[in-house]
């Protein structure tokens, strides 16, 4: 919890930060940005945060496990139909290691997912959006000393973020992302594995308009 409440308060000082520098930067006619539209062409974002994973055994009584911090990463990639909605194609990933003593080796756990996700803005020239996406989720557990066990399956992610420009073409964002898969493939009881990812991106989109 303390790392949680250390991550939050550091996105929030950054946002703040990036949204009084952008603010300065209009004031002050540093950039002349056209009014419309907000979003336009290919955009790449890139994130950094702190995800907490939880999974459970579809036999399993007690339900899912205490939660489990560790870092995350994500990578989207696509285009922007309209100043309301982008599409394209994310990449996830969560990863924890540590010191296995059963196998005398140190161990990483990890989830990832491949997502076709898209993000909408109900305002246009607000930076608030939505997003939500589906595709394929992969929870794997590997051994320095030998193998790797891993399963693939279904997997569907839901978030929100703001965006903030801090240029013409680049915007900082703090955001909140669930990423979830089920899968099958180690046995008779499914298991189902969750991340809530808190943390922040940042987005470079080749477009000539501001966001």
């Amino acid at each position: 919890m303390r790392r949680f409440v250390t991550l939050f308060t550091s996105v929030s000082m950054l946002v703040g930060t990036a949204g009084a520098l952008s603010a300065q930067v209009r004031d002050r006619g540093l950039v002349e940005l056209p009014p419309q539209p907000v979003r336009a062409g290919f955009y790449v974002t890139a994130g950094l945060g702190n995800g907490m994973e939880q999974y459970k055994y579809s036999d399993d009584p007690l339900g899912y496990t205490d939660w489990l911090s560790s870092p995350a990463v994500a990578v989207r990639v696509g285009g922007t139909p309209n100043a309301s909605l982008r599409i394209g194609a994310e990449l996830f990933g969560w990863w924890n290691s540590f010191y296995d003593g059963t196998a005398a080796s140190h161990a990483t756990d990890s989830f990832s997912a491949i997502l076709l996700d898209g993000q909408f803005y109900p305002a246009p020239r607000s930076g608030f959006y939505v997003k939500g996406g589906v595709g394929i989720a992969r929870s794997a557990e590997s051994f320095d000393c030998c193998q790797t066990v891993s399963e693939n399956g279904f997997g569907w992610s839901a978030g929100a973020g703001y965006d903030l420009p801090l240029s013409r073409n680049v915007a900082i964002s703090p955001v909140v992302d669930f990423y979830q898969g089920s899968f099958a493939e180690r046995g008779a009881p499914t298991i189902t594995e969750h991340v809530l990812n808190i943390g922040v991106s940042l987005t470079f989109q080749a477009g000539r308009s501001r966001f």
